[in-house]
């Protein structure tokens, strides 16, 4: 199986973050998310406490991910096997580009439980990167068109930042204009640049309703997205 380490991640390391829970009369912190769902989980923290991270608003206990995922059904995460299964097609796609990117978003789109796809590519640095690939329920209209060079998320892309909402500003809005159309809306959005020897090649973009995507996901998307490009160009 591929290792985390195998290729240099856009994704940079983040310390966890920090809580301060309050009942109103009584408030305590900072604690890590791991010590807070203990605390949920044992009864010693309340359903009716108050949350907010550092500089953060206050907020009900129930808004933190991890908390809510104690009182759902366990989720289907995928298991090993199937991770190991999606690099192997990773490892398997052919030259043709636009295999390429069909394969390497619809990949993505497993592995990260987005709704909807879209990569886009070029074969060749003095080209532009054009909509090679447009996975789930939305309108095709944008294959084969090329990104102008205004677009927000590409200015992004090539300073090699990935993006991540929400929250939402002015790159993540150009994401949500493209993933409008999409079946059941936009409630997040994600765009990974992927690089080869430092210079951008092609642009993974996700998009979903509901809650935002998880960091562990989209750094899974990306090495196999980085591993079919590698394989591709190899």
């Amino acid at each position: 199986m591929l290792s985390p380490a195998a290729y240099p991640s856009v994704f940079l390391p983040k310390p966890p973050p920090l809580w301060y829970v309050s009942r109103g009369d009584v408030t305590v912190g900072p604690v890590i998310t791991t010590q807070l769902t203990r605390g949920v989980a044992s009864g010693r923290v309340p359903d009716d406490c108050l949350v907010r991270a550092w500089r953060g608003d206050w907020r009900d206990l129930a808004s933190v991910r991890e908390v809510a995922a104690l009182h759902k059904p366990p989720t289907k995460d995928p298991k090993l096997e199937q991770i190991f299964e999606w690099e192997l097609a990773a490892d398997r796609v052919k030259k043709d580009a636009m295999e390429l990117c069909h394969t390497v978003a619809w990949l993505a789109r497993m592995a990260t439980g987005a709704e909807c796809a879209i990569v886009h590519f070029r074969s060749r640095l003095d080209h532009p990167l054009r909509t090679r690939a447009v996975v789930g329920p939305m309108p095709t209209t944008l294959l084969g068109h090329p990104l102008p060079e205004s677009d927000p998320a590409l200015h992004e892309a090539f300073r090699g930042r990935a993006i991540v909402g929400p929250p939402f500003g002015r790159a993540e809005d150009a994401l949500a204009i493209r993933f409008a159309s999409s079946k059941n809306g936009v409630g997040a959005v994600a765009m990974i640049p992927l690089q080869l020897n430092g210079q951008l090649v092609a642009m993974l973009e996700l998009g979903r309703p509901g809650h935002g995507f998880r960091r562990t996901d989209l750094q899974r998307a990306e090495r196999i997205a980085m591993r079919a490009l590698r394989r591709r160009s190899g």
